[in-house]
């Protein structure tokens, strides 16, 4: 009998599951990061300097949880639309519904 060796890994998988990247960060978090720095640039005053070191932080902290983990940003959402309070629950017979029927 031959032996078997079991399940063999394809590197091609993994490529092909993995999201999109851009600059070593998902788009999602790329997007959110954008938005984040532009708010603070608008904001920042006469110090936009300040705003472009706390965005390359930024940048820097989605990099390293992205090379972890490249869908926690997907995992967040869906946590917490899973996770949502609904604030007339009470109403609904404890159900997260906005439907009274």
């Amino acid at each position: 009998m031959s032996e078997s060796k079991g399940m063999t890994r394809d590197p091609l998988f993994l490529g092909l599951t993995r999201p999109a990247m851009l600059l070593g960060v998902t788009y999602n978090w790329f997007t959110f990061e954008g938005f984040v720095s532009i708010i603070m640039f608008i904001n920042g005053g006469d110090d936009k300097f300040y705003a472009f070191l706390a965005a390359l932080v930024f940048h820097a902290i989605g990099f390293v949880l992205c090379s972890h983990e490249p869908r926690f940003v997907d995992i967040i959402k869906v946590s917490a639309q899973t996770n949502a309070k609904c604030v007339n629950k009470r109403f609904h017979n404890n159900t997260i519904s906005y439907d009274p029927s």
